[in-house]
């Protein structure tokens, strides 16, 4: 298996609409030329990616990566990373609130690395954003 396992989470629009989910797999660097195909998969290429990132452990269940994704944005909170994040998410490529990345075979049952990402851009000189 490789890693991280990235699952990108786009919210429903309506109470009674489902979430959409889309999952990624790390394709190896020396397989990265030429992925090898699988039907109904297609090959995603990331160009470089800003992220504001948040780790936790045990196994990923969908009340934690709410819990965790909220604590991240609470944590950015008021900051000029919120704002990048809002911005980005405003019409970009990274529409989706949260992604979140999973480092551990399922298999393993200790010491698990979780991430939950929010992706944003860096528009012009990376200095402006003050910290």
């Amino acid at each position: 298996m490789t890693a991280p396992v990235i699952n990108e989470v786009y919210p429903s629009d309506g109470p009674f609409c489902a979430s959409s989910f889309v999952v990624s797999f790390y394709v190896p660097k020396a397989n990265q030329p030429d992925p090898p195909p699988a039907k109904g998969l297609h090959a995603q290429r990331w160009k470089p990616t800003y992220v504001a990132v948040r780790q936790f452990g045990g196994f990923v269940s969908d009340s934690d990566v709410a819990m965790e994704a909220a604590a991240l944005e609470g944590s950015l909170s008021g900051s000029a990373w919120a704002a990048a994040i809002e911005k980005s998410r405003e019409g970009s490529d990274h529409a989706s609130n949260y992604t979140v990345a999973q480092y551990n075979s399922p298999f393993e049952f200790d010491d698990r690395v979780n991430e939950v990402w929010m992706l944003f851009d860096m528009e012009g000189d990376e200095h402006e954003l003050k910290i």
